[in-house]
């Protein structure tokens, strides 16, 4: 086997036996320090490597070696892959992510969470975002039995009230739990297949200070009218870009007309609408949220895990670890 080279070619290895100017044989020292072999190897990172008259098996081996390119491909134990990842999951831990803040579908849910977390430290804030993405609207529970699903619910409920405890005062800390608990109740309320996918279904609701019969006309006349509703999206979108206030005035106009439509020829779609929405609010606010965790130990951090741990019966220790660890660490890290 011969590989040759065109650019920056290098006698990476002539023969294990090669002679000198002075005649004396050249061999590769048992004792050379593995650092300068490394050394030596880094070199040639950038270069392109070129075998001549070398056995086919050694030839292939180097060859393997040094790949895309010329850059040096080190080929890792198992041993060695797993110590890196364990090193590279807590330098990733150590990094502090501010946790993403999750918009709750329910408008006026949405709000009261939102002002009451006002002030609040980002400790906080993260440790209650998290608790919402990961004991409450959890969009793929695995495995879990509904009862256990019941159960990290019930978890996040307590959790919360951690927080409003220890962390808020007063009305704040009032609105924060009247919020978190509706937040638990959608999530009771949440259907699992047999993938352990979870839908929740939950209704936007009126907006902040409209009426309890409001309604959001876009999504009847989505539902009325799905092809001019496609339409009219289209045509804002063309106006907006061309910064058409002409035809942006039409689009709205023809809108109107959809609207003024439902309500004088399908005003049976709009009470409709109103109906299913109490419907709704009243399974909501009949919604039990299971007592699995209850009456625990908030006077500390520590005790706090401490009873969790203890009254556990139905969580996998490995979730409930992950689960407390990422909740300490949320509200004792600096920010």
């Amino acid at each position: 086997m011969k590989i040759t080279s065109y650019t920056n070619t290098v006698n990476f290895l002539q023969s294990t036996n090669v002679k000198t100017k002075g005649g004396n044989s050249r061999t590769v020292k048992k004792e050379q320090d593995a650092v300068t072999i490394g050394a030596e190897a880094r070199k040639l990172f950038d270069n392109q490597i070129q075998l001549q008259d070398v056995p086919d098996e050694i030839a292939q081996k180097i060859a393997s070696i040094f790949k895309d390119g010329g850059k040096l491909n080190f080929v890792e134990s198992e041993e060695h892959q797993a110590i890196r990842a364990e090193q590279q999951a807590r330098f990733d831990e150590a990094i502090e992510h501010n946790v993403l803040a999750i918009i709750i579908p329910h408008i006026q849910t949405n709000e009261k969470l939102v002002n009451s977390l006002n002030g609040a430290s980002q400790q906080v804030l993260d440790a209650t975002y998290s608790t919402i993405s990961q004991n409450f609207l959890v969009h793929d529970v695995g495995n879990m039995t509904e009862e256990q699903r019941q159960a990290m619910i019930s978890l996040g409920l307590e959790k919360a009230q951690y927080i409003a405890d220890n962390y808020l005062t007063g009305q704040q800390a009032k609105d924060y739990m009247d919020a978190m608990t509706t937040i638990a109740k959608f999530a009771v309320n949440g259907v699992k297949n047999d993938d352990g996918k979870v839908v929740y279904a939950i209704e936007k609701g009126p907006l902040v200070h409209a009426p309890d019969d409001y309604i959001h006309i876009d999504d009847l006349v989505k539902e009325a009218f799905p092809e001019k509703w496609q339409s009219f999206k289209d045509k804002i979108v063309a106006a907006t870009e061309k910064q058409d206030q002409d035809a942006l005035l039409e689009a709205f106009k023809d809108y109107n007309q959809l609207v003024k439509s439902i309500y004088t020829n399908q005003s049976h779609l709009v009470q409709k609408k109103i109906e299913n929405y109490n419907d709704w609010q009243e399974t909501v606010k009949n919604t039990v949220i299971s007592n699995h965790f209850s009456q625990l130990d908030k006077t500390s951090l520590s005790n706090f895990v401490e009873d969790i741990m203890t009254k556990n019966s139905w969580l996998s220790n490995e979730f409930l670890a992950k689960d407390l660890k990422n909740f300490q660490r949320y509200l004792t890290r600096n920010h």
